[in-house]
């Protein structure tokens, strides 16, 4: 009998906000806005446990025929990864809106390199959270509430003049995907590195859309 090896799927956000995907139109990678709800059309297989480097195999949602190339995911400094093009030495990149691309010919590894990887647990999360009417309500010690954020650049939520960066709130992100309609769980946000987590109270609404993801 064949043994099932674990497997974990990850989806990923590139330097820009926007999410790495599939254009089935040319069968290449592309990138989409990060839409609350919708789940991105390429994901990454990896074994579980996660370890890094690895080599992940890349997932289309619409079967095509072309392969992708291999790539080595590798690790940078707070939750963050980069791909690399064994073949060529060079690395995948997103290239800005305005030239709309995704490619594999950046020489060195940069801003426009560096993705971060989530589950489908942190998507949930990050969809609630960004979801109009405040599906999901972040309360401090104080009872005060949290403005509804907005995602920018460098992978940072920001809350007016407060920003917080995804790549130091994975445990958040995954905790408030989880949160059943509701409920309300403590959660912990980092809003810099190296300073301790400052403590907020979850709610999530009784009926909150989007729940596609």
């Amino acid at each position: 009998m064949t043994e099932t090896i674990p497997t974990l799927r990850l989806w990923f956000m590139d330097w820009h906000g926007w999410m790495l995907d599939h254009n089935p139109l040319t069968d290449t990678f592309s990138h989409n806005p990060f839409q609350p709800g919708r789940l991105p059309g390429l994901n990454a297989v990896v074994p579980v446990p996660f370890q890094l480097p690895c080599h992940p195999v890349m997932e289309k949602r619409i079967s095509m025929p072309r392969p992708f190339p291999e790539l080595e995911m590798q690790e940078l400094s707070h939750n963050q990864v980069i791909f690399l093009v064994p073949k060529t030495g060079t690395y995948l990149r997103s290239v800005p809106s305005g030239q709309n691309r995704v490619d594999y010919a950046a020489p060195a590894p940069q801003a426009w390199e560096t993705f971060f990887p989530m589950t489908i647990e942190m998507l949930r999360g990050l969809s609630l959270i960004l979801t109009a009417h405040h599906a999901i309500r972040l309360e401090n010690e104080a009872q005060d509430l949290l403005p509804l954020p907005t995602l920018h650049e460098g992978f940072i939520l920001r809350f007016e003049d407060k920003d917080l960066p995804l790549f130091l709130n994975t445990a958040a992100l995954k905790q408030i995907g989880q949160l059943m309609p509701g409920n309300s769980a403590p959660v912990s946000l980092t809003w810099q590195i190296d300073t301790p987590p400052v403590s907020f109270v979850a709610h999530r609404e009784a009926a909150t859309e989007p729940a596609t993801v």
